[in-house]
């Protein structure tokens, strides 16, 4: 492909994914997908277990979930024999670059969509354009089909243009919703120098590009299981341990815990279940939160605040409280030193009509929000290496999270352009020296 196929193909791509959503650890047409462009591409992707460690996947789906989602894929044509090699899991990694060369830079794409019904209004872009959620109750209100669209984008120029001196290392990531994939694929950053991830919008116009984000907020996310007993609601209700009240009380109390002073942080319920019947004491609750911060140590201290509240709760309804992790990150900034030298890039970097690619270019901004990246920014820097987590402005149709969310197609380009200079610069002899 040439570099005119490239830009053709990215809106396209972002389409094609944007019409599969899949949420975390169910993404099989996904990788599949994305896999068999990387291997059109002449590259060899690994894919599912061979590319993360199952053993350390956080917030998992049922296996009947897992077993449907992979049946889904298989009947809208996903190819068989990678589902065949990804097995249970999703995600898929892939190099390029001289086999026996170091690995210069990694660079992380994540996968999954969210939870939600996209909007069918005829002004929803996606809805219009017949590239809407297929999938009832999952669609890409993030913009992680725009990242993956970028990782295809970005392999198609490096495989299509000079030979790179050190190898780079793409990660199309499952599971970021929750913070519950980037910990199965630790590994594939083991000894890498040099780490970048990208995310779309995040409030940046088209144009603007933020290359070092710093207060990643620490992330607990946890299911709360309340178990008692049930009885008649009127015949007999002492009889009965109220699940469903020891999980309402519990609610309450955690969004009474007192914030900190020193620094930003959060509790949030975001689901609560439980019961049958009106009249029938609930004998089971299931509630499901989060807690942020932006230090580590503070994310930790209000998640054990939490548990007590939960426990507490549970022990005035004499129920029992099962309190699991379903997704965990720490807090992470960029490195200063690698965000300038990614953003002189930037600004160096011209249209055709010579004018400067990107109207704004920004060495810091602010996150305010938690992604799993941190889990590999914290391990390269550990090592002595340098990350960066860096946003790319786009116009959008409406916030985050939102069901009628949609990107400005027209940011996708020049993104690319800018990542393709990175890996060149930094897979050169001395290139992403602070």
């Amino acid at each position: 492909m040439d570099a005119r196929d490239i830009r053709a193909a990215l809106p396209r791509w972002r389409q094609q994914l944007h019409a599969h959503a899949e949420e975390g650890w169910t993404e099989f047409w996904t990788t599949a997908h994305v896999a068999g462009i990387l291997q059109d591409l002449g590259l060899s992707p690994r894919v599912g277990a061979e590319a993360l460690d199952r053993t350390a996947r956080m917030g998992l789906p049922s296996p009947q979930r897992l077993a449907a989602a992979r049946r889904r894929a298989s009947g809208e044509g996903a190819d068989e024999a990678l589902l065949h090699r990804m097995g249970d899991c999703t995600g898929a990694v892939v190099d390029l670059g001289p086999q026996a060369a170091p690995v210069a830079l990694a660079l992380r794409f994540d996968l999954d969509a969210l939870p939600l019904t996209e909007s069918h209004a005829p002004e929803h872009a996606p809805a219009a354009g017949g590239y809407a959620s297929r999938h009832a109750g999952q669609c890409h209100a993030c913009g992680h089909d725009a990242h993956a669209a970028l990782g295809l984008g970005l392999a198609a120029l490096l495989q299509s243009g000079p030979p790179l001196r050190q190898r780079v290392r793409l990660l199309f990531q499952p599971a970021e919703e929750g913070v519950r994939g980037a910990a199965a694929m630790l590994e594939q950053v083991r000894g890498v120098p040099r780490f970048l991830a990208v995310h779309i919008g995040l409030g940046l116009p088209t144009g603007t590009l933020a290359t070092g984000a710093t207060g990643l907020m620490a992330s607990t996310k946890f299911d709360a299981v309340f178990s008692g007993r049930a009885a008649h609601a009127a015949k007999a209700p002492q009889q009965g341990r109220d699940a469903l009240k020891g999980a309402a009380t519990a609610l309450l109390g955690l969004h009474d815990l007192p914030r900190y002073g020193d620094g930003e942080n959060r509790i949030h319920v975001g689901e609560l279940r439980g019961g049958g019947a009106r009249n029938v004491v609930a004998d089971r609750a299931v509630l499901r939160g989060e807690t942020r911060a932006v230090t580590c140590e503070m994310a930790d201290d209000l998640f054990a605040r939490a548990r007590d509240v939960l426990e507490g709760a549970a022990a005035m309804y004499g129920l029992g409280c099962r309190i699991s992790v379903a997704g965990q990150a720490p807090a992470a900034a960029s490195d200063a030193d690698f965000a300038a030298f990614l953003a002189g890039l930037a600004r160096s970097l011209r249209t055709e009509q010579g004018r400067p690619l990107f109207t704004q270019v920004r060495e810091q901004t602010a996150m305010g929000a938690s992604d799993d990246a941190a889990v590999f920014m914290r391990a390269v820097q550990a090592a002595g290496g340098k990350a960066a987590y860096a946003i790319l402005g786009s116009d959008l149709e409406a916030g985050h999270h939102a069901p009628n969310f949609d990107i400005d197609e027209a940011s996708l380009w020049p993104g690319l352009l800018w990542l393709e200079a990175v890996c060149r610069a930094v897979s050169s002899e001395g290139g992403g020296e602070g």
